[in-house]
Order: C-alpha cells, then sequence, then structure tokens
C-alpha cells in the first residue's frame, strides 16, 4: 500500500492512544484527607475499574508492596503504612494494577508530613520543603541516522521477524546478498515431532523468535499462509506436523515438488478432505482450493500481475465448474496409510496418503486450458498430470510472485516488480518453480530496496509483537498463554478460521479500496486496541511469565527524555522515527517524572505508532 496512507490509517487506530486505552476508567482511591498522610499512619486504598471495586496489586513509587522508606503497602486489603521517617521526596505516587487479564492501572499521589501539620496545626519541627521537580526542557535534536544501519535493517524487516543489533550487524558486516546466501544454506530449525498441539505451535512460534535460520522462518510463515491448514479441524499436532514438515521442507525448494507433496500430504488430505475421495462421487474441496488459493487463482492474469479482460471489460474465468469437477475426479483414490492395501484407511499422518486404483476414477478428464488426461490411467498417472498441468499453466508465476510480494514486502507492488519476480520464477536459475531464486527476487529487486519506499505493509500481530520481542532483546519464556491473545487479535498460530487464512491477500485497504491492505482485516477498532494492550502489557512486565524485557538500559537514562528517545527510536526504528511521531511521543514523556512510567511510555508509544507498526 502507499506509506502514507498506510501510516495515516495506523495512525488513526493507534497513535491516537497515546495513553493506554484504560486510562479514564481507572481509579484508585484513598482514606487520606487532602491527600496528606502523617508519617507512620494508616491510609487504605481501593482499586476501581469502570467505578467497580476490583483487586489490585499496589505499588508505591514503582515497589510492588512499598518498603520501608516509602511506606508499605498491602495489596490484600489495601492497607497503607506511612515510612516511620520523611524520605527525600515526601510525594509518592500509589499504582494499582488489576490480577487478571486485560490488566489495566491506574495511579495517584499523595503527599507524607509530619505528624500534627496534615489538618493545618503546627509542629515544633518544620516540615522540609521536596526538591523542586526538574522540567524537562524541549525534545532535542535527532541524531543523523546511518544509512548502512537503516538498509541492514530494512532488509531483515521483510526476510526475517525483525531486526536486532546481532542480525543488523551481520548484514553491515557482510553484505545483504552474502548474508541472504548464509541463511538460505543453513540448516532447518527442529520442529517438535509431537502429538500436543500446544507443544507444536510453542515450538514453532520460538523458532520465528530466536531461531538463526530467520529466513527460512519467514518464509514457513509465508507458505503457511498460502497452503493453508487449521487446526480447527485437524485438531491434534500429529495432524498438522506433517504439513508443516513439507512446508519446511520445500521453502527453498522447487514449487513443483512442494505442491506434489502438499497434495498427498496426510494433513492436507484430512482438511481439504482429498484422503478417501473415491468414485464415483469425488470430494471437490480440494480440487477447488489448490486452483482457487493455492496455484492460479480464479481470473486469468497477465506476466506482471494484472487481470486479463474479455472484450466487454470483464475479467476472464481461469477455469469453470466443470475443471473442478474433473480435477476431483483425477485426484479420486487416495487413503490414508494403513494395512488395506486396496480399500480406504482410516485417518493416519505418519506417512503420505497412498493410491488406490480400485476407488479412482478410470475415465478421460479435461483440465485446464484443454488438457487431457487419457482414460485408463492409474491414479499415480492422474496426479502427476495434474500438478503438471497447474506447475505449467501461465498464471501461477504471476500468482505466486504478489503473494509473496505481499507477504515480505508491499501491499501493493507495482506491476514491473511482479513482472520480474515472476519472471524468476518461470525462468529461473534451476528451472521454473525455484523458491530460493523468487524469494531472493522478491528481497533484492530495486522497488524493494529504495532508501525512501514509496510503499508498505502493516505488520500482521504476530509480526509485529515479535519484531517488538527482537528489537529490545526479550526472553521467551513460555508462549502458551499468549496464544489467547494472539486468539483475541485474530491470529492464533496453526488455528486460521478457513482455508482463506487469516486474512485475504485481495483485501482492500480501509478508506481507499483502489489498494490493497490485507493485514487491515486484523486491525478493527476493537483489534487496534488489543494489540496495543497486549504491547504495553509485555512492555509494563505484566507477561514476565511468557516474556520479559529488562527496562534497565530505558529507565537509566530516563532523567533525560532526549536521551531515552534517541535510544528508543535507535533500537527500534535506528533512527527513522518521524519529526511528528518524536514530538508527539516527547510531548508525553515531560508528563512524568517517574523514570519508570516514562521508560514504558516512550517504548509503548513508539511500538503502536505508525512508524513501527508499518513495515517500511
Amino acid at each position: 500500500m502507499q506509506l502514507k496512507d498506510c501510516r495515516a490509517w495506523t495512525l488513526a487506530c493507534l497513535f491516537s492512544l497515546s495513553l493506554p486505552a484504560w486510562a479514564t476508567t481507572v481509579e484508585i482511591t484513598h482514606t487520606a484527607k487532602n491527600a496528606a498522610v502523617e508519617l507512620g499512619r494508616k491510609v487504605w486504598f481501593l482499586g476501581k475499574v469502570d467505578g467497580k471495586g476490583v483487586y489490585m496489586n499496589f505499588a508505591v513509587n514503582g515497589i510492588p508492596g512499598g518498603n520501608a522508606t516509602v511506606g508499605t503497602l498491602n495489596s490484600q486489603n489495601g492497607e497503607y503504612i506511612a515510612p516511620a521517617a520523611m524520605p527525600a521526596n515526601p510525594v509518592i505516587t500509589v499504582t494499582g494494577t488489576t490480577a487478571k487479564a486485560p490488566q489495566v492501572s491506574g495511579s495517584t499521589r499523595l503527599t507524607l508530613v509530619v505528624a500534627g501539620t496534615s489538618s493545618g496545626g503546627t509542629s515544633t519541627t518544620p516540615t522540609p520543603t521536596p526538591p523542586p521537580t526538574p522540567t524537562p526542557g524541549p525534545i532535542g535534536a535527532q541524531p543523523a541516522t546511518d544509512a548502512a544501519t537503516v538498509a541492514a535493517a530494512r532488509l531483515l524487516e521483510r526476510a526475517t521477524f525483525g531486526p536486532n543489533a546481532a542480525s543488523i550487524a551481520a548484514v553491515k558486516q557482510m553484505g545483504a546478498q552474502a548474508w541472504l546466501n548464509q541463511q538460505y544454506s543453513m540448516p532447518a530449525s527442529a520442529l517438535p515431532q509431537t502429538t500436543d498441539i500446544s507443544a507444536l505451535r510453542n515450538g514453532w512460534y520460538l523458532n520465528m523468535a530466536n531461531a538463526p535460520d530467520q529466513v527460512r522462518q519467514r518464509m514457513l510463515f509465508a507458505l503457511s499462509q498460502l497452503f493453508v491448514v487449521s487446526s480447527d479441524k485437524n485438531n491434534s499436532g500429529d495432524q498438522l506436523l506433517p504439513w508443516l514438515t513439507t512446508l519446511d521442507k520445500h521453502a527453498f525448494g522447487n514449487f513443483g515438488n512442494l505442491l506434489r507433496e502438499m497434495t498427498i500430504n496426510p494433513a492436507m488430505g484430512k482438511y481439504l478432505d482429498l484422503a478417501n475421495s473415491r468414485t464415483p462421487a469425488p470430494n471437490e474441496n480440494y480440487a477447488r482450493e489448490v486452483m482457487q488459493l493455492f496455484t492460479i487463482g480464479p481470473v486469468l492474469l497477465n506476466q506482471d500481475g494484472s487481470v486479463q479482460r474479455d472484450r466487454y471489460g470483464d475479467p476472464i474465468p481461469a477455469y469453470t465448474q466443470d475443471t473442478i469437477a474433473h480435477m476431483a475426479r483425477a485426484l479420486s483414490g487416495w487413503t490414508y496409510t494403513g494395512s488395506n492395501l486396496t480399500g480406504s484407511n482410516w485417518e493416519n499422518f505418519t506417512g503420505p496418503l497412498q493410491p488406490r486404483d480400485r476407488l479412482h476414477d478410470m475415465g478421460a478428464k479435461t483440465l485446464l486450458n484443454g488438457t487431457t488426461l487419457p482414460a485408463g490411467q492409474s491414479t499415480v498417472q492422474d496426479l502427476d498430470g495434474v500438478v503438471q498441468n497447474l506447475f505449467q499453466h501461465p498464471n501461477l508465476p504471476p500468482f505466486i510472485a504478489t503473494r509473496l510480494i505481499r507477504a515480505f514486502t508491499t501491499s501493493n507492488p507495482s506491476p514491473a516488480y511482479i513482472e520480474r519476480v515472476a519472471n524468476v520464477f518461470a525462468y529461473g536459475p534451476t528451472g521454473r518453480g525455484d523458491l530460493k531464486a523468487t524469494l531472493n527476487a522478491v528481497l533484492m529487486d530495486p522497488e524493494a530496496l529504495i532508501a525512501a519506499p514509496a510503499a508498505g505493509k502493516l505488520k500482521d500481530p504476530i509480526l509485529h509483537s515479535l519484531s517488538l520481542f527482537r528489537a529490545t532483546g526479550a526472553t521467551i519464556v513460555n508462549p502458551t498463554n499468549m496464544f489467547w491473545d494472539y486468539f483475541l487479535m485474530g491470529q492464533r498460530l496453526l488455528q486460521a478460521p478457513s482455508v482463506f487464512n487469516f486474512y485475504s491477500p485481495l483485501a482492500p485497504l480501509p478508506g481507499k479500496p483502489e489498494l490493497f491492505g490485507p493485514e487491515f482485516q486484523l486491525y478493527t477498532p476493537a483489534q487496534a486496541i488489543g494489540r496495543a494492550n497486549f504491547l504495553y502489557g509485555f512492555i509494563a512486565g505484566n507477561f514476565s511469565g511468557m516474556a520479559s524485557i529488562n527496562l534497565a538500559p530505558y529507565q537509566a537514562v530516563a532523567g533525560d527524555p532526549t536521551a531515552l528517545l534517541n535510544l528508543v527510536d535507535a533500537n527500534l526504528l535506528q533512527g527513522r522515527m518521524t519529526p511528528s511521531t518524536r514530538a508527539a511521543i516527547g510531548a508525553t514523556l515531560q508528563a512524568t517524572t517517574d523514570l519508570k512510567q516514562r521508560a514504558i511510555t516512550a517504548l509503548y508509544l513508539t511500538a503502536i505508532a505508525a512508524d513501527f507498526a508499518v513495515q517500511q
């Protein structure tokens, strides 16, 4: 999509949340008079959300439960006991955070006073005068960006699940193509061999976040949204593992081999009902989707991805219902591996589907472009005919080129970009269907490498969150419980809602129907707020049992808002923060003097701003 349009919509949905969406609904009430508490006295606190009292974990000046210096606060009953001696700053901040998700926070301030002065009386001991709170000046100038660092980061945004300091340094040292070549040659990170779907989901997610073969992991993620299988139907790990294994095996291989193996994959066989599809009434699900979604698309295309139209201006269909019926007949006769060597077997995911000529339609079939499969061919012969018919179809290069470009670089590639990539797919160095060469063409195309791109794409929830985790050096402890949050954001790994994926690659950009914006299907107002809350919870430390961040480097410089903003800009954006974003976040930072909250705010607002939410 056009970057300015994408940025504008993202800013409207996210950056307007200059504070967490719940800030105006949270109250921290107390029993102190005039917000003043005498040393050694007790005060009771109560947290409310939307006017209703709820249990909260309380902190005093950012210290859970407080301490002897600032006073202790019991979260169980809300009892606060002021310290016996006056701290350096008599103004304390009490923060309450709900214990249950979605976690929300609120705060209030109290002033500690010497006994006898809280109600206007006099004291023989003068009340210490608090030191003046420093008023930060205007945010300083943004440091100059390093062109090599920015170029490396932009490549990594496309080719991986997000740049970090180590990968940026590697690309700068090796050069983009050499680094990609090294990635292509890396052994694949292992997938869990398990029947437990949670273990499989966790293992794949951890590979995305941490594995060294990042380009393969990103390609596996892209292919998984092209050839879709979902736990909505395949509901155990062993029913999904063969699908992931096949995608992983052929990620940098030949598309024709991937297509053939996926067609007789037992996971796909169950999901789209090719397994035990038999004459005289074969199931048409796989025959339809292999054309519509996996290979050629519903209408005829030119090599540059543009739609072929008839003399009336209407798109020309790539196939008809009759084609689907003939494809289904040609693909009949496959069953699961098992003890019955001539008939059907029950579900078994330990090997590919097996041919059964007795269950196969032996009649002649007419496929795409008038290609005919003669009568009397075996189950395997007809499968080979179908795969070749699809693999040689002229739609295949522009269709796959467009899908990969949208998955890796931009939602709205130029026709010239699509055609260059399609030509590599069609006539690559090792022949038609070379996926490694095609991906390399996607990533290294001049349109993807230009320094000031006119196009980009919104990050989906997984890419958005993982890129933040990687940029901040997060430690992922156990992601299991995070997948509920991903479900609420519309992208629970392994659980696409349909064969069409989590979002349609043809979805328009809201407000700009002439442009594509696929990921915006997962960016409704409610999902935008949910995503912002999820990122805030991570940064604030609320997910420490799942994923944790070290705030210390940011908190250490938070006394200087300019230094803090520069550090966040460098780590998350490599100095690419726009002036408008910098000014807005800078103004917000100066509204608090709490160093931890200031660090959290800087990271949070940068993470939800279009500068970071949009892959540039």
